[in-house]
């Protein structure tokens, strides 16, 4: 039987995933939820289910819109591949309204440490999604002649995925900006075989 809404859901499900991500999963109370969505908690949990359904809901929402639209922007559509890379790293630190929220996938990661198994499968779609996105850039930079043959683009997309959840934590903790905004050129040259 489908869900009769009448509200927007995705306009809904961003709000919620936004809430999430700013507070966590334990921190967001029903109350925190009604006040972002400006739904009753019967609405929500009759379009979504609980607390637990609606944030599983969130974060496949969060890796279809949020981290596709980020790979489509910054690495798909990039004319320099290089360049893209490396916007797609900046954008980090330049969050709107100038918060400092992180990334809903890496905030879960930290707050579950693998103890939910479902959760943990949503998780592992959102950072195969970067990481496949990172090797499709990289070969993108072999073939366009940014970067010498990579030995292994799938290593190397690696170590990018490394480096920009680490990136995340920092931010998400309010730590090391400019030295993170100064180095993350160098480091996607290192990571990529460019630096001496």
């Amino acid at each position: 039987m489908g869900r009769n809404l009448s509200f927007n859901e995705k306009e809904t499900l961003a709000k919620v995933a936004n809430i999430f991500r700013e507070k966590g999963y334990e921190a967001t109370t029903v109350k925190d939820l009604e006040k972002a969505t400006g739904l009753t908690s019967g609405s929500l949990y009759n379009s979504f289910g609980g607390k637990e359904a609606l944030f599983d809901i969130a974060i496949g929402y969060y890796n279809n819109n949020v981290v596709r639209n980020r790979i489509s922007r910054f690495l798909d559509q990039a004319d320099d591949p290089l360049a893209g890379l490396k916007d797609l790293f900046h954008s980090l630190l330049n969050e709107l309204g100038g918060q400092e929220n992180g990334c809903l996938l890496t905030n879960t990661a930290v707050e579950f440490n693998n103890r939910r198994r479902h959760i943990t499968q949503e998780l592992d779609t959102g950072f195969s999604l970067l990481e496949a996105a990172f090797k499709r850039q990289i070969i993108r930079c072999t073939e366009k002649g940014k970067i010498s043959k990579h030995p292994s683009p799938q290593q190397a997309a690696t170590r990018l995925l490394i480096f920009y959840q680490g990136i995340l934590v920092l931010v998400r903790a309010g730590l090391r900006r400019k030295e993170i905004e100064q180095i993350i050129n160098d480091e996607v040259d290192m990571i990529l075989g460019r630096a001496s």
